[in-house]
């Protein structure tokens, strides 16, 4: 990453609410932290990420509870998240939630990046650290994990559960309090932090979903990005490609001479943000094709044309493989 991380000033509301409930002052631990409390007041804001990890740090020390990452969980709303909370909320499946947050997470926290793993009947999701300089602390990553949870749990039922749970880091003696709030079996010591789900969960249709809603808070989370990093390369090449795409010359070739850059430069830009030209393509032609359906404003032929799909069968096969559903299925 070229630029300082940063994170929801939203997110330090939830960590000041749950530092007054022990008792303790929050304004003296942001004071110490560098962090000036008036940027909870402001919507979108950001702090530092270096400041929000040592806020964690003071925190776990004055409250002296391991447990505080959960503790944190009860205050994060979906308003926590800005808009990628409503979009998630929104989303017609639990799957499709997590794919927002995979798509649009750098609107909570920039140092972090979630990768979503499927193998077979199952799907692991694994938040990863995209600096080099900065490492959440246990806590944060606690409430990290258990913000997923509870996210999914609003979108269906208090009951949702993982089927697995994984921590890096050593047991803190509170492993039975990780297992009552996940409802599921919590492993210390593993190779990553994770969690699983079982796809069947995760492709089951919610009622509560709101398609059109979700894709109107998509298109202010891209917004948003814009203006954390305008530097972003990804973030450009998706503007080029909504202009490419109905001439069906949305290559990476013709996107690299938009953006001035060799084919290998644009590569490299956009491993350096943890995404490629093809993930990109394929999740802006999604995105795009699930606002155009269930808009009715153009028909099935229409819509493979401003994709720039060959022919409307083509087009009908990529949408069942991103919703696993039809097109006609979104119609309204």
């Amino acid at each position: 990453m070229l630029f300082e991380p940063t994170t929801l000033a939203a997110l330090a509301s939830a960590m000041a609410q749950a530092i007054e409930s022990y008792g303790c002052s929050s304004d003296e631990l942001f004071l110490r932290a560098g962090l000036d409390k008036t940027k909870l007041e402001v919507s979108g804001a950001r702090y530092p990420m270096r400041s929000m990890t040592r806020l964690w740090e003071l925190a776990r020390a004055e409250t002296g509870d391991p447990c505080l990452g959960l503790v944190v969980t009860r205050y994060i709303r979906p308003t926590t998240l800005h808009a990628l909370g409503f979009s998630w909320l929104a989303s017609p499946t639990i799957g499709e939630g997590l794919e927002r947050l995979v798509r649009y997470g750098q609107v909570v926290n920039t140092a972090m990046r979630v990768q979503m793993h499927e193998d077979g009947e199952m799907c692991k999701l694994v938040p990863e650290a995209t600096s080099p300089v900065i490492t959440p602390s246990d806590e944060a990553k606690d409430a990290f994990l258990a913000a997923i949870v509870k996210m999914c749990r609003a979108m269906s039922n208090e009951h949702f559960a993982p089927q697995l749970v994984t921590f890096r880091r050593d047991d803190n003696g509170q492993l039975d309090a990780f297992v009552e709030f996940f409802q599921a079996p919590v492993r210390f010591r593993a190779p990553e932090d994770s969690l699983y789900f079982d796809m069947e969960s995760l492709q089951a249709h919610l009622p509560a979903g709101n398609v059109e809603l979700a894709f109107e808070n998509d298109r202010i989370a891209e917004r948003y990005l814009a203006t954390i990093d305008a530097s972003q390369v990804g973030g450009k090449v998706r503007e080029i490609l909504i202009s490419l795409l109905p001439s069906g010359h949305a290559n990476e070739e013709e996107v690299a001479k938009n953006l001035h850059r060799s084919v290998s430069s644009l590569q490299r830009a956009l491993k350096a943000e943890g995404v490629t030209y093809k993930r990109i393509l394929d999740e802006t032609r999604r995105s795009l094709a699930e606002r155009y359906v269930s808009e009715g404003q153009y028909s099935l032929s229409q819509i493979a044309y401003l994709l720039g799909f060959s022919d409307q069968g083509n087009f009908s096969r990529a949408f069942k493989r991103w919703t696993g559903h039809r097109p006609t299925d979104f119609r309204p």
